[in-house]
């Protein structure tokens, strides 16, 4: 390719990539594809003469795009955001044509110079301490980028590795550094990211997951008494990796706790805020920040909600010798006159080359400055708090984990197979993108709001699709009879009646003047409950002392009748027979659902052409009950990384019907 035909067809995929990104929405979010998909539309070898361009852009779309998830589609809500932005994408168009190794300063001088200055006017952005800065006289640290916020984590636990096992060489220097380093010890709370288990693996040093308190957040006296019991045993501390905003629900960990007991054991403090990071740049959520003064080393993406395309990392440490002294090593070819004077990032990283990063965050921080770059943080919280709001406005459904930022965790009330059905239905259906977590024995679904384009249309289009699914489930699991609706949707009407003796004295709900009626009777209200969705389509009535039916009827304690093995890891299922038992409820609030129904919002209504539902609702269940074996996936599960979807085969213990449940052989 000439430079001419480069200039041609340089503005041919810059329109390509204009129409895809403007155009994102429309596309399925995640491939209709299997594992090998491609191979077959791909030759043995590589071409031995020279294909046209043409042949080659014409594949972008017959061979590329349909196994692409579409990361930047308003519609993507798993993981956290992997942002790009135009300002982005032109940086590392100019970086990768001047590709430059920028390992020393004197390799690059502009690539080391822009990305000390930017580093520092990100560091001010986010309200960091003037210890993390390259240009300040009380500073002996400061920042660089690196590739993940994995590597910074890791890059953080080698340095403070050696840095203890340097202090334990003063009063044992004849023992050698390998059993110096099989006596430490590291924390972070059970919310942690994965890669802090993998720092761990990589650098020898036993990591310790330790308990968070109701909040998800990891506090000072947990700690304090797991760093005094080890200490006990003979183990060394030397590191705690504290998150700000967790993986699962984007949890804090308590920092004003911990820094002062890391400051006084003589731990090394490592903050990863991987995500939530980019929220500091507005004042009102620095309030997580409290304590950041005891911190040695700081990270963000700014690949996640900054906008700056991947891959793209702040690192901060306050003193930069403890990254000199863990990764220098200084071979004549790579010397040079301003050696010891100048910046040589290639100290402060485990790769020797690095790319000139620091163009598109330089290019993005100017384009959009910060009043613009706090605009984007702001809508996506508050966009984030609408979603939150109709999942709170929706009685089928609950929120187990507090809203923090632009996450929202939601589940539907009752058994986990339920939501887990749910979760496999919509990442079926490819129009919306949703991952798990697990808390506290709950299987849950994060809503994360990613795409700086998402409108709250986007949101109400997808919760749409989210309670449609969800109607479909309850209705085919508990016995409801669907009625079609104008396009063709089942609608549930009526409960299915399972036996004569199974129920009695059941509340029903009838149509009355357009709002929702039921027989006078005594009912307990939940606050908060009291309005319906648009698509709701199973309305709860519940009499006083009986539970939601999808809610408070998988009691805890009871006899471990019989294991089961099922197709799915997930759960065991145990069966329940013998006196009556108070059933307790699984969710965070057990109090009955209301019985005064209140009709949707217009607006919503309007979207949902749907919302005809008539339902009449059991009251109580009978007494033999499925039951999750306690525990069972609690120890199979932690959210580091994205489990599968298996199925789910549903039965008692006894392998009889658990009626009205219609348990599925």
């Amino acid at each position: 390719m000439e430079p001419e035909e480069y200039r041609q067809r340089g503005k041919e995929m810059v329109d390509y990539i204009c129409q895809y990104l403007s155009n994102v929405r429309e596309r399925r979010v995640t491939p209709d594809v299997q594992p090998g998909y491609m191979r077959a539309q791909l030759p043995d070898s590589a071409p031995m003469d020279p294909d046209s361009w043409d042949n080659i852009f014409g594949d972008i779309e017959k061979i590329i795009m349909p196994g692409v998830v579409h990361w930047q589609s308003p519609h993507m809500h798993a993981y956290f955001p992997a942002l790009t932005s135009w300002p982005s994408l032109l940086g590392d168009m100019l970086a990768d044509a001047i590709n430059c190794l920028g390992f020393t300063w004197a390799s690059s001088p502009a690539c080391t110079e822009l990305e000390m200055n930017v580093m520092d006017w990100l560091a001010k952005m986010l309200g960091l301490p003037d210890k993390f800065l390259h240009h300040h006289p009380d500073s002996v640290g400061g920042g660089v980028l690196q590739s993940t916020v994995s590597e910074s984590t890791l890059v953080a636990l080698l340095a403070a590795r050696k840095n203890k096992i340097l202090e334990m060489k003063v009063s044992e220097p004849d023992t050698d550094e390998s059993s110096l380093n099989s006596r430490l010890i590291a924390y972070a709370s059970d919310q942690a990211h994965s890669s802090v288990e993998k720092a761990g693996l990589i650098s020898l040093v036993k990591i310790k997951f330790l308990p968070v308190d109701e909040n998800f957040s990891l506090r000072g006296e947990t700690l304090k008494k797991a760093i005094a019991e080890d200490r006990r045993k003979g183990l060394v501390p030397v590191f705690v990796c504290a998150t700000l905003g967790t993986t699962g629900v984007c949890a804090f960990d308590n920092l004003s706790e911990l820094g002062p007991v890391c400051d006084a054991e003589g731990l090394w403090l490592h903050i990863d805020a991987a995500y939530a990071g980019t929220a500091f740049v507005c004042p009102e959520f620095r309030l997580f920040l409290d304590g950041i003064e005891y911190a040695d080393s700081f990270t963000f993406n700014p690949s996640k909600w900054m906008m700056v395309h991947f891959d793209c990392t702040g690192f901060w440490v306050k003193d930069k010798y403890k990254l000199h002294q863990t990764f220098s090593v200084n071979p004549v070819y790579l010397r040079h006159a301003n050696s010891g004077a100048a910046i040589d990032f290639m100290h402060w990283q485990i790769p020797l080359s690095r790319r000139f990063r620091s163009l598109k965050l330089w290019f993005v921080l100017r384009s959009f400055g910060v009043k613009k770059l706090q605009a984007h943080v702001r809508h996506g919280t508050e966009t984030a708090k609408f979603f939150e709001s109709l999942v709170k406005s929706d009685p089928l459904f609950e929120i187990p984990a507090k809203r923090h930022l632009g996450l929202v965790v939601f589940r539907l009330k009752g058994p986990n197979w339920l939501t887990e059905k749910l979760l496999k239905e919509l990442s079926s259906s490819g129009r919306l993108f949703l991952i798990p977590a697990t808390i506290h024995d709950k299987f849950i679904i994060r809503f994360t709001v990613t795409s700086q384009f998402t409108t709250r249309e986007d949101i109400l289009q997808d919760w749409s699709i989210i309670q449609h699914t969800a109607a479909q489930i309850i209705s085919q699991n508990y016995g409801l009879h669907p009625i079609n609706s104008g396009d063709g949707t089942g609608i549930p009407t009526t409960v299915v009646q399972p036996s004569s003796d199974a129920i009695s004295n059941v509340p029903q709900l009838y149509l009355d003047g357009g709002k929702y009626k039921t027989p006078s009777r005594k009912t307990v209200v939940q606050p908060k409950k009291s309005s319906v969705s648009p698509s709701t389509r199973v309305i709860s009535q519940q009499v006083k002392g009986q539970g939601h039916p999808l809610d408070n009827c998988f009691p805890e304690d009871v006899q471990d009748v019989t294991k089961h093995k099922l197709t799915s890891f997930l759960f065991s299922y145990l069966s329940v027979q013998g006196k009556k038992k108070t059933a307790r409820s699984l969710s965070c609030t057990s109090v009955p659902m209301t019985g005064n129904l209140e009709q949707c919002n217009p607006k919503a209504a309007a979207a949902d052409k749907e919302c005809r539902a008539n339902a009449r609702v059991l009251s109580r269940l009978p007494e033999d009950m499925m039951m999750f074996k306690k525990g069972a996936f609690k120890k199979l599960i932690k959210f580091y990384s994205v489990p599968s979807f298996p199925e789910c085969s549903i039965q008692c213990g006894l392998q009889l019907p658990c009626c009205p449940l219609q348990a599925i052989v």
